[in-house]
């Protein structure tokens, strides 16, 4: 009786390890308690940006040549145009003209033609050819020390802030967030098991592309130094949102997670950038807005922030599923107005108030 006892209960503990062995893993289901090393740096295998990194370039191209108007130079919207859509070699870096990459084609749909006609309205502004601007003129406002000027249009909009900031919204931010942070780029029917060498998986692939149009170094926040566009901007606000950290550890556990099949965290790191980089968009907004108001006796500078504002503020247009309503987007753009000479310091505090308001930021608006 001892034997045959002994005898099934060896059969029963053999059927248990067999069933283990077919499902895999009894109790370490690696999609349920995956075991995975989250890197301090963005240095993971087969990873590639490049094409985010070009755009960024172009911007910094097109800002600079647009900024030579602020030295009297008239510009041409021809040239603007080429450089928006990268045709007739426009760049002075010639890799840039070699590339077929451009920023149009990834800025949103709806935004294009705006910005083509705001390069018309740069040129035209510039043909005041470095006289100095008035309300209702266009030329060249010079802060109160002489030190900077800026061309502005004749309602004392400098186009070329407006540009920078709003192409910093309608083709980074809308890209990451809006694109490849998203189910169609990262979702459960994209790839992430075939590896291209050098990109990775799909999913991998398009997650780095997101990380690339932040435009953080792969240390980020330890190095601070050649920090572009959003970057710099979340280390500007990072004192009030803690922004920096934020981003770059939920960058660093999706790739991460991505690459270790936990869903489970990717869609975790999804969200929180999805919201904390809005966030940034509309804490760079009120950042600006503060200098406006602070500086409101100097047209120059008001001018100069309220249109670094104002295309911050466009930016929160580009992401479905926003905090800001139409209807709030529409009363911060009216508060901040259409000619800056009029906007007073009391519609710069209602615009604040309205974004803060909006985003949560009441208790923290005082450390932009």
């Amino acid at each position: 009786m001892k034997s045959t006892f002994s005898s099934n209960k060896l059969k029963t503990f053999a059927l248990a390890v067999a069933a283990c062995v077919t499902f895999a893993s009894c109790t370490d289901d690696n999609e349920n308690d995956p075991s995975y090393t989250v890197p301090a740096t963005y240095n993971f295998e087969n990873v590639s940006y490049a094409g985010q990194t070009t755009r960024m370039s172009m911007l910094s191209e097109l800002d600079t040549y647009i900024k030579t108007g602020n030295a009297g130079n008239v510009l041409s919207a021809q040239t603007m145009k080429n450089m928006y859509a990268n045709v007739n070699t426009p760049f002075a870096d010639a890799s840039l003209n070699s590339s077929d990459k451009q920023l149009r084609n990834k800025t949103i749909e709806t935004a294009q033609l705006q910005f083509e006609n705001y390069f018309d309205a740069t040129a035209a502004a510039s043909l005041s050819a470095g006289t100095p601007a008035l309300n209702g003129k266009a030329g060249l406002l010079t802060v109160a020390d002489g030190s900077k000027s800026y061309l502005v249009d004749a309602n004392g909009v400098e186009y070329g802030q407006l540009i920078q900031k709003g192409l910093m919204g309608a083709v980074f931010y809308y890209q990451a967030v809006d694109n490849y942070l998203t189910d169609e780029e990262i979702g459960p029917t994209v790839d992430n098991k075939s590896i291209t060498p050098g990109e990775g998986t799909a999913m991998e692939h398009h997650w780095d592309e997101a990380f690339g149009y932040f435009g953080a170094p792969t240390d980020f926040p330890t190095n601070l130094e050649n920090l572009k566009f959003w970057a710099n901007y979340s280390n500007q606000v990072n004192a009030a949102l803690g922004s920096n950290k934020t981003m770059m550890d939920a960058f660093l556990k999706g790739r991460a997670a991505i690459s270790a099949n936990d869903t489970k965290a990717k869609n975790e790191a999804t969200a929180t950038l999805r919201t904390e980089w809005e966030r940034i968009v509309a804490a760079s907004a009120i950042l600006e807005l503060k200098e406006a108001r602070e500086n409101v006796a100097d047209q120059a500078k008001k001018s100069h922030y309220l249109s670094e504002a104002k295309g911050f503020v466009m930016g929160l247009k580009f992401k479905t599923g926003r905090k800001l309503t139409d209807a709030q987007y529409s009363a911060v753009m009216a508060k901040i107005g259409d000619n800056l000479y009029d906007t007073t310091a009391d519609d710069i505090a209602a615009a604040i108030d309205l974004l803060s308001a909006a985003y949560d930021m009441d208790s923290i608006k005082a450390q932009l």
